[in-house]
């Protein structure tokens, strides 16, 4: 539909108006469709004029040679409308020949993301204690690096013979870093002849800090040792 303003358009876009105009036309459009319409459709006025070279006589024009050719805001609406037009029939076609293909082959794609290989992880590896007397037992230590410090988990066994009287005999592990420091007993256990005992403790000493680990018997005596 056209109007008295219809024709306001595209000089509104290129900011052709008076400010009285420019006013006028701006209350007009709220309240119509078509003219608004119009602006929408001239709104790449501004680029299209843009990417005139910077020599172009266009650009030099005085105020009398400013008032554009009859035929020139038609012919630019024209490119303007016709670029538009081409866009929509490409995204048109490139969503119907997909469509088409996937109605062909009944096939459902899904989108998979490959999966994340996890990171290797570091199995830690049991350790021998020596004999620093002559006592019948077997026993490894496993060290766990954690933020808090080291978790031991601990393997024993006493393979030698029931003793008599006086009582189920007790062992404890006590750990010292690297300058030969003694620290607090991670933990102490029953013996039992001949019965693997397992037990996990813990240190506040970070496993690079770790110098030496020792079996000690009740009387506080070390008998095995396992230096790290």
């Amino acid at each position: 539909m056209i109007d008295q303003y219809t024709f306001d358009a595209a000089p509104y876009v290129l900011g052709a108006l008076s400010a009285e105009e420019r006013q006028t036309f701006e209350a007009h459009l709220a309240d119509c469709p078509a003219c608004a319409a119009e602006v929408r459709e001239f709104s790449e006025l501004p680029g299209l004029l843009a990417q005139l070279p910077a020599d172009d006589p266009a650009l030099t024009m005085t105020d009398e040679q400013l008032k554009p050719p009859a035929a020139l805001l038609p012919s630019l609406l024209f490119s303007v409308r016709r670029e538009r037009r081409q866009r929509r029939w490409r995204v048109a076609a490139a969503t119907g020949l997909a469509a088409a293909c996937l109605a062909g082959l009944g096939t459902v794609v899904v989108l998979q993301q490959q999966p994340t290989k996890p990171a290797p992880t570091t199995v830690a590896q049991a350790l021998a204690f020596r004999r620093v007397v002559d006592v019948p037992v077997q026993a490894t230590a496993t060290l766990v690096p954690k933020a808090w410090g080291t978790e031991v988990r601990l393997t024993c066994t006493y393979t030698g013979q029931p003793w008599g009287g006086g009582g189920p005999r007790t062992y404890s592990l006590v750990p010292f870093d690297r300058a030969g420091t003694e620290y607090p007993p991670i933990s102490d256990w029953v013996v039992l002849p001949n019965k693997e005992v397992q037990m996990t403790g813990s240190t506040a000493l970070a496993r690079d800090r770790l110098g030496r680990l020792e079996i000690r018997n009740a009387v506080n005596k070390p008998i095995m040792e396992l230096s790290l």
